[in-house]
């Protein structure tokens, strides 16, 4: 049985090769296989460009992003060097989406308004906001319950969820069901207690923020932490 011929661009007429359309006629234009031939540029022994961009485009990029370096290169055709091509698109794109989805935490009002609405009922909830070194928010943890106006947790468990999510610095938010947002001599010293295991750790408490019926009290702003926003 004969062998398939494989086209490479420079066989396809001019019309048709991915650079040439993309020039005439933009992005949209090409196909996912087609975008792939660009990006790869040239094909390898025995298979051309466009069948290497076919082969990514019925994986589905929903599959690519979740393969390691390895299972790219088991890839035919794909080889080594064009599989780190391959992998360094895929770490662009889930950076790109990553940032775009997760806020950016930079004041006590941003705070305040990512853990309000996850209030419940009247006792005391104690949240902990993990952030990256760009203070992307990474995690929302709900690490303490409570009754009233009392909530108490290790720092065991407040900074599991730091250290869980690759966080750098984080910030403490809990809120006070009486209404007041003045924190008491037992929030304070809590504070302190897990900025100082924090450090031991390696990472940052940023701001505890407590929450009150109305408005909030910033630890940060009343310069009960370092300044760092």
């Amino acid at each position: 049985m004969p062998s398939r011929k494989r086209l490479s661009p420079k066989e396809l007429p001019k019309d048709l090769r991915p650079r040439e359309k993309m020039l005439s006629y933009g992005p949209e234009a090409l196909d996912e296989a087609e975008l792939w031939a660009l990006v790869l540029g040239s094909g390898t022994k025995g298979f051309s460009v466009l069948e290497i961009g076919q082969k990514l485009s019925s994986l589905g990029f929903g599959k690519l992003k979740d393969l390691t370096l390895e299972d790219l290169f088991r890839i035919p055709g794909l080889g080594k060097a064009k599989a780190a091509t391959v992998m360094a698109v895929l770490e662009l794109c889930k950076r790109h989406a990553a940032g775009e989805e997760k806020p950016k935490i930079t004041s006590p009002s941003q705070v305040e308004k990512v853990v309000r609405p996850l209030l419940k009922g009247q006792k005391e909830h104690l949240f902990v906001l993990s952030l990256s070194l760009s203070q992307r928010l990474l995690s929302v943890d709900l690490v303490a319950l409570g009754e009233a106006n009392v909530v108490r947790a290790s720092p065991r468990e407040v900074l599991g969820p730091v250290l869980k999510s690759g966080g750098y610095f984080f910030v403490l938010a809990h809120n006070h069901p009486d209404g007041d947002p003045l924190p008491s001599p037992e929030d304070r010293a809590f504070t302190r207690r897990i900025e100082e295991a924090a450090r031991l750790l390696g990472l940052e408490l940023l701001d505890h923020v407590v929450l009150g019926e109305k408005g909030f009290f910033s630890f940060r702003e009343n310069k009960l932490l370092g300044d760092r926003w």
